[in-house]
């Protein structure tokens, strides 16, 4: 039976089906594995830091820096457990649906050398379709892992929680 539903946002709900599909989730889900997978498959590392929190509603909590040799995806520290698994999931998104991060690094990076950094995507709002679109692929991660792991007490609990949130909304 077909939706009465066709254009762009059909066709962006295929792509994020594609794309959740080709993605090789670990079994149980671990956000490390996860960004190993990811590293391999785009053939250039990624890397995990934390920063101090940043306050400032124009200042993301997250963001992913590219430079010629690496990724990286920073998390604010003082963060929980399920957010910082979500802004990882968010950032790996936009790599996996091939976003490009832009190359303004901002107030929140001004300390660090533009000349080595090739781009900066950090979220703020989800007021573009690339960030709506992150997010919405994110959830989708969260949400088959944590199903995966549904009767398996290895799945961490802060992907159990964000698919019960999910769920609710």
């Amino acid at each position: 039976m077909k939706s009465g539903r066709s254009g762009p946002a059909q066709d962006q709900e295929i792509r994020l089906a594609s794309v959740l599909d080709d993605l090789d989730l670990p079994d149980p889900f671990k956000i490390e594995e996860l960004l190993a997978r990811v590293s391999k498959k785009r053939g250039r590392p990624i890397h995990l830091h934390t920063f101090p929190a940043i306050t400032g509603d124009e200042l993301p909590c997250g963001a992913w820096l590219a430079t010629d040799k690496a990724d990286h995806i920073l998390v604010e520290d003082a963060t929980s457990p399920l957010h910082r698994d979500h802004i990882v999931l968010h950032e790996v998104s936009h790599m996996l649906l091939g976003h490009t991060p832009r190359q303004t690094l901002g107030r929140a990076f001004h300390h660090l050398a533009p000349d080595l950094v090739t781009g900066v995507l950090g979220r703020t709002s989800y007021e573009t379709e690339e960030e709506r679109s992150a997010e919405t692929l994110a959830g989708l991660i969260a949400t088959r892992a944590a199903q995966r792991g549904n009767g398996d007490r290895t799945t961490p609990s802060t992907l159990r929680r964000l698919n019960a949130a999910l769920s609710d909304s």
